[in-house]
């Protein structure tokens, strides 16, 4: 979608705009409210637009926050399954022939590698090269698991580690759905506009009604701004500052044993 530039800004550069964006919108809405007091327009009842218009940003960052923390979460919880089902898998190939032990457990130890560096640093290319040896160990191991439950198709352990391998390759696609998605674009664009409607509206009602502050509009629009931040980071797997931590994955690939030796 042509939003999505949205996710792919640095944050160096979208949290200064947010803030110019909103800092801006209460200034302005301070100057229309200078300008209409010394016109002696009326006051009406701004303030209670005003604080429409906060509870309604306040509603729309908490739905957006919530959503954004539950797809952290569920990130941080398949990195935790995935490390299980790659440790399950490797157990499972100690049980094999010896002969098969060795490349298969080399070829889980160098996909746990790659698994843990998804896309770490940030790298459109290293997503992508990150995606494909993931298919292509994957691959690998299931012509080698063949090659197993050909030679003994009657075999427990080759049946229980080709069950670990498939489940280990479906954590792997459960994963990458949870990275490619995100609170929509459109959404977080829709708080920003909010967000400055609602500055705007307390700048004027602040200076209608002769109580206009500078500093306090700027502490609480650099607060919105930061909640507002908050939420595209969190939303961010691959970029953003806060990270899902791989430690799970880093010790499932030092934790793969060695091949039986006679």
């Amino acid at each position: 979608m042509f939003l999505e530039w949205l996710y792919k800004l640095d944050l160096a550069i979208l949290y200064p705009a947010t803030i110019i964006l909103i800092v801006g919108a209460i200034e302005f809405g301070s100057r229309m409210g200078l300008r209409s007091r010394q016109a002696n327009v009326a006051s009406g009842d701004f303030g209670t637009l005003t604080g429409a218009a906060l509870g309604l940003l306040a509603l729309l960052l908490a739905f957006s926050f919530s959503i954004a923390l539950s797809r952290y979460d569920a990130r941080r919880d398949q990195v935790l399954e995935e490390a299980n089902a790659i440790g399950s898998t490797a157990n499972f190939a100690l049980m094999l022939p010896e002969s098969a032990q060795g490349p298969i457990l080399d070829l889980l130890r160098e996909y746990a590698t790659v698994r843990a560096s998804l896309g770490v640093p940030y790298d459109p290319g290293k997503v992508e090269h990150d995606v494909a040896r993931s298919l292509a160990i994957q691959t690998e191991l299931w012509r080698r698991a063949v090659a197993v439950t050909a030679t003994a198709p009657q075999s427990l352990s080759a049946y229980r580690f080709v069950a670990s391998l498939n489940e280990m390759n479906n954590v792997h696609e459960r994963r990458l759905t949870a990275l490619r998605y995100h609170v929509p674009a459109v959404v977080m664009l829709v708080v920003i506009g909010v967000a400055m409607m609602a500055m705007g509206f307390t700048g004027y009602n602040a200076s209608i009604t002769g109580v206009r502050r500078r500093l306090p509009g700027l502490i609480m629009s650099m607060t919105v701004a930061v909640l507002i931040m908050l939420v595209v980071d969190l939303d961010r797997p691959y970029r953003g500052v806060i990270q899902v931590p791989a430690q799970a994955l880093i010790d499932a690939a030092q934790g793969i044993p060695l091949p039986r030796t006679g």
